[in-house]
């Protein structure tokens, strides 16, 4: 069963965040360019890609996180990935990318553990 691909986007201290559900593909990644080419020209200090709730991702999907943190360098930009399922991380395993790309995991428990002194 499609599971339509969706954006959550929310915006706090000039930081935004992108919750991406559902299928990430060829059919869905254009939309997900033209979020991230408006954030560009919008103006912000960071991105954070939550891609926890993905259901799929293919080589079109690997190609827009790879578009995202091409924009977050050009721009200088902080990035960060929270990362997917197994399915959607072994995406990133097989093309070796999962330890060149900014994974971490959730921001509020890094905050957490930042506030105290962990």
């Amino acid at each position: 069963m499609l599971e339509p691909f969706e954006v959550h986007h929310a915006v706090r201290d000039g930081r935004h965040t992108l919750v991406l559900r559902g299928e990430l593909d060829i059919v869905s990644a254009g939309d997900l360019k033209d979020m991230l080419i408006e954030i560009s020209r919008a103006g912000t200090v960071g991105l954070t890609l939550n891609l926890s709730e993905l259901t799929f991702m293919d080589s079109t999907g690997l190609y827009m996180v790879l578009f995202a943190q091409e924009l977050s360098a050009l721009q200088g930009w902080d990035l960060s990935l929270i990362p997917g399922s197994p399915r959607i991380q072994h995406v990133f395993d097989v093309t070796g990318l999962v330890d060149v790309l900014p994974f971490h995991t959730d921001e509020v428990e890094a905050v957490g553990r930042t506030e105290l002194g962990a």
